[in-house]
């Protein structure tokens, strides 16, 4: 446990009991309500093979911020991030970028040198946010999640 600035730190579990994995389940609805889906069948896979890392805030058990990353397995040296979201309650406090920040510093010392995500069109705020971080947009992947779900596809070099 690596604590941060204000009492955060960072938690990378590599299995979850069934009452984290209801909690995260919780959790991405209300970051993504009505799309958020991911269930048991992602979530255990993701932290056992994958990287699930969650932004903590001391005397809190629920994550602030949750990064769900997997490697590229056709550019082993590119991180994908499959999820990341903040916690509706800490929206609008600058928890997005200094957790981003934190995700870049953990995916550089496992070795990644880009990190990619897609992002759907709408979400200016999020589209915003990974701009301003060093992303950039590569392409327009239209109904990439089933029709009518575009998607930015974005990218970063890690230094």
């Amino acid at each position: 446990m690596t604590v941060t600035e204000d009492s955060f730190y960072i938690e990378i579990p590599t299995k979850l009991t069934p009452n984290e994995q209801k909690m995260m389940m919780e959790l991405e609805l209300d970051a993504f309500p009505g799309t958020g889906a991911i269930d048991e069948q992602t979530l255990v896979p993701l932290a056992r093979y994958g990287k699930l890392i969650l932004y903590k805030k001391q005397d809190d058990d629920r994550p602030v911020a949750v990064c769900e990353c997997m490697r590229d397995y056709n550019n082993p040296d590119k991180a994908y991030i499959f999820g990341y979201y903040v916690r509706s309650d800490y929206k609008g406090k600058g928890i997005g970028k200094k957790f981003l920040r934190e995700v870049y510093s953990i995916l550089k010392n496992d070795g990644f040198s880009y990190i990619c995500l897609t992002v759907n069109v709408k979400n200016i705020p999020a589209v915003k946010l990974y701009e301003k971080e060093g992303f950039e947009i590569k392409e327009t992947r239209y109904s990439e999640f089933g029709v009518g779900e575009d998607r930015y596809y974005m990218e970063r070099k890690l230094e």
